[in-house]
């Protein structure tokens, strides 16, 4: 039967694929159509009255009466949605609210609403439709399916439940597949999070795994401890049948080499963009590193040039008038009744047609102690290119201010779990320099004019960036370690988990 069973899948996927092309080739009168019925919905709302969603026949009236928005103007809203209260932001109550990570703030509250949930589910399916279009290649879906994600069983507040997107998900995976995943329904809703891998990885061995998905750090972590289990070299040598990874939530080069390590043969990639507020993007083709952004699914996009971010009154583009190369804030509309919403996201286009971008960065992930303005783009980029040269292997990275009243006294702190310590840190320190200063002007010009020094390397024990999120409670699979920092929180929370004398072997010296 299992003919059957591939000739069910390559059609309903080919149905996807057909829609795919569509909209790919009719990108601008899908998001019109978004638009259109985003309004529509919206004025039967509290916020579409005061906004007079009725007067809003283009996207100039748009821009004209309504604001750009981040978590804390809409939080009058939430808090009236959490009370009780029906049609604030989309018709009706939210099904659910989705807690973000707090990566960059405190916990915060999105609603999701029954539009936004289908259409979120529905995409989902997107990037399997064209990974099977491009490959002919059905096999991954036959077998077991490891995906590291949020306990399915939500809280409930007094009107809602609510939980991390992947745990609302969760609750909605259609029965067929739910026999195929890993980890059991039953060890997925362990809360601790260390408890709940150890028992994943007991699940996972001796099963015929074709696919792994999650953030690339804890399916690094995962593999690691799939390895010290069964004493292999290799991840191969455990699922020979493991063909695709499915990631995203942070840029993959930097993990590239050690996820490559590990696995110890060829595979497929799938990244995704998404986020509690939606899925926005995902790669389509194989060996390409950019992903492409669906223009009909719960979303209006708004860029604003990151240049202006911040400002009083920034120029805001929709998606017919964005550029090549520059890079965006994002603002997004959704059928979960966020409006012109900044979702904390940077990105930069790398085609029009279609519409093919990159995530640059967070808005509030750079790092600028000298006016540098580094963002998370360039030093994944440098670190990936330093790695590759060195032939080094990263588990997981953050980087800080140093600032000394000294000469040659500004520098970055790169907080680094290496898999194994590079020869000599400080040809690491140069290499990583001159990589930064081969992807920033910025950079360059500041280490030319000796007001940048060479970073500082700080080799971290291993696990240093999990037990440190244990220590603030945020040891949970969607808590990202912060690349970037303008402050020293984090790099001087994480100095117990240095190794010793770290610090004192590196670069007294300047350029």
């Amino acid at each position: 039967m299992g003919w059957l069973k591939n000739f069910v899948l390559k059609t309903y996927f080919q149905m996807i694929q057909r829609k795919i092309n569509h909209w790919q080739k009719n990108p601008l009168s899908s998001q019109r159509a978004v638009f259109n019925k985003l309004l529509h919905k919206g004025m039967m709302t509290s916020f579409g009255k005061e906004h007079r969603f009725n007067q809003i026949k283009s996207y100039e009236d748009f821009k004209a009466n309504v604001p750009l928005h981040s978590y804390d103007r809409l939080l009058k809203y939430i808090e009236r949605i959490r009370a009780g209260e029906k049609d604030v932001l989309w018709p009706g109550r939210p099904l659910y609210l989705a807690t973000t990570s707090g990566t960059t703030s405190g916990e915060k509250y999105i609603p999701v609403t029954k539009d936004s949930l289908k259409k979120g589910m529905a995409s989902t399916v997107l990037c399997s439709a064209s990974y099977i279009t491009e490959t002919d290649n059905t096999d991954p879906l036959n077998r077991k399916m490891v995906i590291l994600s949020a306990n399915p069983e939500l809280k409930e507040d007094k009107y809602l439940k609510y939980g991390k997107i992947t745990g609302i998900f969760n609750n909605h995976i259609p029965n067929f597949l739910k026999t195929q995943r890993i980890p059991s329904i039953k060890t997925n809703m362990i809360w601790d999070w260390e408890a709940k891998m150890t028992q994943t990885v007991k699940e996972s061995i001796g099963q015929d795994v074709g696919m792994v998905g999650g953030f690339p750090a804890w399916i690094i972590r995962y593999f690691e401890r799939i390895l010290e289990e069964t004493g292999k070299k290799t991840i191969a040598e455990v699922f020979p049948n493991l063909q695709v990874i499915t990631h995203g939530g942070v840029a993959y080069p930097p993990y590239k080499k050690r996820m490559e390590s590990l696995i110890g043969k060829s595979f497929h990639r799938l990244e995704v963009f998404s986020a509690s507020e939606g899925f926005m993007a995902y790669q389509d083709k194989q060996g390409r590193d950019d992903l492409l952004l669906v223009p009909d699914g719960e979303i209006f996009y708004e860029f604003v040039p990151l240049e202006d971010y911040g400002k009083e009154n920034p120029r805001r583009f929709q998606l017919s008038e964005v550029e090549i190369g520059i890079n965006y804030a994002l603002y997004i509309s959704t059928m979960g009744g966020l409006w012109a919403y900044e979702i904390g996201d940077t990105v930069t286009f790398t085609e029009t047609k279609p519409y093919r971008l990159k995530v640059s960065g967070r808005t509030k992930h750079f790092i600028s102690n000298s006016g540098e303005h580094l963002i998370s783009e360039q030093v994944e980029m440098a670190l990936g290119k330093t790695c590759d040269k060195l032939n080094v292997e990263v588990r997981d990275f953050s980087v800080a201010p140093s600032i000394k009243d000294e000469a040659g006294g500004n520098r970055h702190e790169w907080l680094i779990e290496f898999k194994d310590l590079p020869k000599d840190l400080s040809t690491f320190s140069a290499e990583l320099s001159l990589a930064l200063r081969e992807v920033s002007d910025n950079y360059n010009l500041l280490v030319e004019s000796e007001v940048l020094n060479l970073p500082i390397i700080t080799p971290l024990k291993k696990g240093a960036f999990v037990e440190y999120m244990k220590s603030i409670n945020k040891m949970t699979h969607q808590n990202k370690v912060p690349r970037l920092m303008n402050n020293r929180e984090l790099a001087n929370g994480i100095q117990p988990w240095a190794l010793d004398g770290s610090k004192e072997s590196v670069y007294e010296g300047h350029y």
